[in-house]
């Protein structure tokens, strides 16, 4: 998998690691609201494994995907020392086979966004509902074509003592299909490694997902703006989806 290969060493000193506390506390509240107070989890896309390391620290048990062996290592080393380390699947998410059932799921940080073929997006909400316990849950994020519109065209930059990083981002309204470039700069001695990636992702309607959701056998209940309990009103910024295997 290109995209997250040279990203992935880099990757925890690039993202906020603040927002996970946010996007944990939240999620255990909607599964426990919901009578999941343990068991087995899925997370999909699951990155580096700070996620899954707070989510095991609450008291589940974790599957986690993710189809950069790269993302997948790190993740391993970083959650190592926990009591039950999650189980570790390199898996495109469409490809998705588990051993058994799970309770719920969670897909964070928009990697729904990087399902870019609307058949591949039904086919990753089925292979999830097809492993999912009646009653389970299923809560993914996505930014909004609102979002991306208002990233089109702009850039940004992160600076450290020995890494130097460049985000530039486009959207096609028309289709819907957004871009960015990531060029990191590690120092290496005297001497700066480059690092570039292009990430393809496409923005989707809540209309979309819930049919998505609905072929997939899986009901949505509600959609909050972000990580809060407020019910989203509009199709702007990052939205979080609550889904239910009757």
């Amino acid at each position: 998998m290109e995209q997250y290969s040279g990203l992935a060493a880099c990757y925890d000193r690039l993202i906020d690691q603040d927002i996970y506390d946010r996007f944990c506390g939240r999620i255990c509240a909607l599964l426990r609201k919901n009578g999941i107070e343990d068991g087995l989890l899925l997370e999909l896309c699951c990155g580096t494994g700070t996620l899954a390391r707070k989510l095991s620290q609450q008291g589940y048990e974790l599957i986690c995907c993710d189809a950069s062996a790269d993302m997948l290592n790190i993740a391993r080393e970083k959650c190592a020392d926990l009591p039950t380390p999650p189980v570790w699947i390199c898996q495109e998410a469409a490809e998705l086979d588990l051993y058994g059932t799970i309770r719920a799921a969670v897909c964070c940080l928009d990697s729904v966004n990087y399902f870019t073929d609307l058949r591949e997006l039904r086919e990753v909400f089925a292979r999830v509902s097809l492993f999912m316990e009646p009653g389970g849950l299923f809560l993914f994020d996505v930014k909004s074509r609102e979002m991306f519109k208002a990233l089109g065209g702009t850039s940004s930059i992160q600076e450290e003592d020995d890494l130097f990083c460049t985000w530039q981002y486009g959207f096609d309204s028309r289709t819907g299909y957004a871009q960015h470039q990531v060029d990191m700069f590690l120092r290496t001695g005297e001497t700066y490694e480059r690092f570039t990636e292009w990430h393809d992702q496409r923005a989707y309607s809540v209309e979309t997902l819930t049919d998505a959701l609905r072929r997939a056998g899986l009901r949505l209940k509600a959609v909050y703006a972000d990580y809060t309990t407020k019910k989203a009103r509009e199709e702007t910024g990052r939205l979080l989806f609550v889904a239910e295997k009757p």
